[in-house]
């Protein structure tokens, strides 16, 4: 959610304005080839899963991150489990499209992808280009045809465990640590804000430094004492964080973040089950639950940026037979044996289905956001970002 390597200026250091521009114009102006349906696609998927509908087609997943990214690694696991799983066993490759902050990559899908259902964007969005109106992004993610998400991993707030004399002992230790520099990618990164209005919201003194090109730079900023606390994503955090900091004796992690169910509730991600959640460890410190402003923040930013992180989107109208293709797959695919076998293997987890109609609630929480919360983030964005000009 993350790996997207926003610079510190935001969207519109990545690409012309001009050109952003004229191809947002193209979507009211150009009508994209392919089959046309009378049917949006939004009405279809009702039906049973049609019968070799790809057969002898490629599908191609757009994604808006470098081939290095991690969210590349996932995007190339799904693509090669959609092969597998759609009638008529499709060829599905990945095509990174890279560039403003995954701009490039969603206004082609939105303008110029075939209709037929063979071009989709799959990966990460940009839940506050949208809450925000960030340079470049005029659309809203609700425009695409939904097909569904995947739920990714949690995320992880950590620090080295020698901010404090005789070392961080609990997370609640961190409010005693003086001189704490948060190494980030981007101030406009969602990432960034939850983690940063966490430490808001348990009054951690700390000064963000962005513009670090991914977390694997940030983990070695960490390791080399230039920032000493950071944020990643849970299993990325076992899996490099860690191990690189328990050899020197510096791993402090701090809090989680919890995880939207779909009843409204939040609970705790079972891939760190000792770290307590932003919440808990805000009551351990101040013994009553958080409330106000900050909390109701943090809880937008669970829902439209840290529930469901990655999004398979089709182009407006999509054909209704390769929507239902998609619709009716995703689930029982992620949920095979075959797909968390491999996904274990490779990620060390399995993403969670996320089917699309509650897809479609949480693309829709964005325009729901209350203007005090909206405010709050902005000004968290601003003030993290005039910190970070003095890296």
């Amino acid at each position: 959610m993350n790996n997207t390597q926003q610079s510190t200026r935001g969207i519109a250091s990545h690409a012309p304005a001009a050109v952003l521009a004229v191809a947002l114009l193209s979507l009211s102006a150009c009508s994209p080839s392919g089959p046309q349906s009378t049917e949006s696609g939004e009405d279809a998927a009702t039906g049973s899963q049609s019968s070799g509908y790809y057969e002898g087609e490629t599908i191609t997943l757009v994604m808006g991150l470098d081939a290095s990214a991690g969210g590349t690694t996932v995007g190339r696991l799904f693509a090669k489990h959609l092969e597998m799983n759609l009638a008529g066993n499709p060829t599905v490759i990945v095509q990174n499209m890279p560039g403003a902050s995954m701009m490039i990559a969603h206004i082609h899908v939105l303008t110029k992808a075939r209709r037929d259902g063979t071009t989709v964007y799959y990966g990460p969005r940009s839940s506050l280009g949208e809450l925000l109106g960030f340079p470049g992004h005029s659309f809203k993610y609700e425009q695409f045809t939904i097909l569904g998400g995947a739920q990714l991993a949690p995320l992880v707030t950590y620090m080295r465990k020698d901010m404090v004399d005789g070392g961080i002992q609990t997370p609640a230790d961190v409010l005693r640590a003086e001189g704490l520099i948060y190494g980030g990618i981007s101030a406009e990164h969602g990432r960034m804000i939850a983690s940063t209005m966490g430490l808001d919201l348990l009054g951690v003194n700390y000064h963000f430094v962005g513009g670090y090109p991914g977390s694997g730079r940030i983990r070695a900023a960490v390791l080399s004492g230039e920032v000493n606390m950071a944020v990643d994503a849970a299993h990325a955090y076992l899996n490099e964080a860690v191990p690189i900091l328990e050899q020197e004796g510096l791993n402090a992690p701090l809090f989680s973040l919890p995880q939207l169910a779909a009843d409204g509730t939040l609970v705790k991600s079972a891939l760190v089950p000792d770290i307590p959640t932003i919440d808990e460890l805000y009551q351990e410190i101040h013994g009553e639950p958080p409330s106000g402003t900050n909390w109701d923040a943090i809880r937008t930013m669970i829902e439209i940026d840290q529930t469901m992180q990655h999004v398979f989107l089709g182009p407006p109208g999509m054909d209704p037979r390769a929507v239902a293709e998609f619709r009716n797959v995703l689930r029982p695919m992620m949920e095979s044996e075959a797909f968390i076998e491999e996904a274990t293997r490779i990620l060390s987890y399995a993403p969670e289905a996320v089917e699309h109609e509650r897809a479609a609630d949480i693309l829709a929480a964005t325009g729901r956001v209350a203007p005090e919360v909206k405010a709050f983030i902005e000004a968290n964005i601003a003030r993290n970002n005039n910190a970070g000009q003095g890296r």
